[in-house]
């Protein structure tokens, strides 16, 4: 693990800072969204702002970032996964595609299908986004979250599956690729969930929205990770967060 370390710090380091930073905004933004009730709570447990984005930063950077990426690292490179970041020109063509259906899912698709349906999606898209959001987006989603699901969670999976039903295989199959794939992107839609939970209530329609659109594009951003390595998959999630912000500032 240390010649792995050693021999990928540069990239350690990237997320370790870009998780610091995006984790900070994240704090910074995040209680603007969150329900009068759960605002009390935080008030009554002496929660301030600062210390919400100070948390965040410890968190995204050194927990999801530097540890996750680190193990994550070491399990992609014993599964075939790791691919350093290099320009590749079979992967530009993807890459922009499922970034430009990611962004307009996010703005405007998510407000024109689903904000009939809930007054709290509407109201989400009343507000143009600040810096601190669209920087949370860019670093703490594209990046981050990377990280923690395609990076480290489905090679995990990889791994796990490939060992319990594939020992006799030489290499690993398709089928355990997409297997993983799929199961990261629930977990992944699953993960949104407790945050718009503090937000609002959980209805039918909300769950079926994330399963929607964070499980499909988990599939499309797992799809990158898997052909192309972990960097175009960042890519396409953080220029989605960010030309959604880019389109809600220009059109709200």
């Amino acid at each position: 693990m240390k010649d792995h370390i050693k021999n990928n710090w540069k990239f350690l380091l990237f997320v370790l800072g870009t998780g610091l930073i995006g984790g900070y905004c994240t704090g910074l933004y995040i209680p603007e969204m969150y329900s009068q009730e759960m605002l009390m709570q935080l008030q009554e447990q002496g929660m301030t702002t600062e210390m919400l984005a100070l948390s965040g930063a410890v968190q995204y950077g050194i927990l999801y970032g530097a540890i996750l990426g680190a193990i994550g690292l070491v399990i992609s490179k014993k599964v075939g996964l790791w691919k350093e970041f290099r320009f590749d020109k079979n992967a530009v063509v993807p890459t922009a595609i499922i970034t430009i259906i990611a962004a307009l899912c996010l703005f405007p698709g998510d407000k024109l299908i689903f904000g009939s349906f809930s007054s709290w999606v509407n109201d989400v898209y009343k507000v143009s986004p600040g810096l601190p959001k669209i920087i949370a987006g860019l670093l703490a989603g594209g990046v981050i979250e990377e990280v923690m699901m395609r990076l480290f969670f489905m090679s995990l999976l990889v791994l796990i599956i490939s060992k319990l039903f594939c020992k006799n295989e030489k290499e690993i199959s398709v089928r355990v690729l997409a297997a993983a794939n799929i199961i990261s992107a629930l977990l992944f839609a699953a993960g949104h969930l407790p945050g718009t939970m503090a937000m609002t209530t959980l209805t039918p329609v909300l769950l079926f929205r994330c399963f929607l659109f964070n499980g499909g594009l988990g599939l499309c951003f797992g799809y990158l990770y898997r052909k192309y390595g972990i960097g175009y998959a960042m890519i396409a999630h953080g220029f989605a967060h960010l030309i959604s912000d880019l389109l809600m500032i220009m059109f709200l």
